[in-house]
């Protein structure tokens, strides 16, 4: 019974002080990649979204280790690209440095913010 009560207190907790997100409706304009490799680091790879809001145009960076370059014991790797649609609409969420799009499938991808240009 306590394990149950402690159990039902956390869940309430965690959903009452979970922070929701300002969703914006937004356009990916364009998307690059650069990759990264050498002797003494495994490849990594950059992809750069260009992404448009009614507020701003926002550069973004999405770094991952493309597969077969992550260490088969690092459970947290990331190794491919978000499936993100160019020229399609989505949803942004700008918080501070960092920027949360939604992809194809409606899961939330953390991205850097590069570059930040009010319109």
């Amino acid at each position: 019974m306590k394990k149950s009560a402690t159990l039902l207190l956390f869940l309430f907790a965690t959903l009452c002080f979970a922070k929701t997100r300002d969703w914006k409706t937004a356009a990916v304009l364009s998307v690059s990649e650069t990759n990264v490799s050498g002797p003494l680091i495994r490849e990594t790879s950059t992809v750069h979204y260009i992404v448009e809001t009614d507020d701003f145009v926002l550069m973004l960076d999405y770094s991952y280790h493309p597969k077969g370059t992550a260490p088969p014991t690092d459970p947290h790797s990331k190794n491919a690209p978000p499936s993100i649609a160019v020229s399609g609409v989505t949803k942004v969420a700008i918080e501070g440095k960092t920027a949360y799009i939604l992809d194809t499938t409606g899961s939330e991808v953390k991205m850097h913010i590069v570059k930040k240009t009010k319109k």
